[in-house]
């Protein structure tokens, strides 16, 4: 089990690592979509997508046991693999959106002049 500041995030390490390269994927898949203002707004999806992915895995992995599961349930320190990735892309693409429509980006990409 992980704790952070005396508080227990409900995962080992091996859960963490893998929501964690989740994360950085899934905000590198949307900074290459569209046109982006500041280069940085991957990082902003990534940690969009690393918080619902932890909120994913926690409220709705407890709720059934489908989908893989990473770590060792009887510790009660597992990564509900399918739940965990709903919840990335959902809240990972709301930070993408929003920081995008507030730095002018766009979802396409426009013709320049030569």
């Amino acid at each position: 089990m992980i704790e952070v500041f005396n508080w227990n995030i409900g995962m080992d390490s091996a859960g963490l690592l893998i929501l964690a390269g989740g994360a950085v994927v899934l905000g590198v898949i949307a900074q290459l979509i569209g046109e982006t203002r500041t280069g940085f707004e991957w990082f902003a999806a990534a940690v969009g997508a690393l918080v619902g992915g932890w909120i994913g895995s926690e409220a709705l992995g407890t709720l059934s046991t489908w989908g893989p599961v990473v770590g060792s349930v009887a510790q009660a320190a597992d990564l509900y693999v399918l739940p965990a990735l709903m919840g990335a892309i959902v809240v990972g693409v709301v930070v993408d959106f929003v920081v995008r429509t507030m730095t002018g980006g766009s979802y396409v990409h426009h013709a320049r002049p030569i």
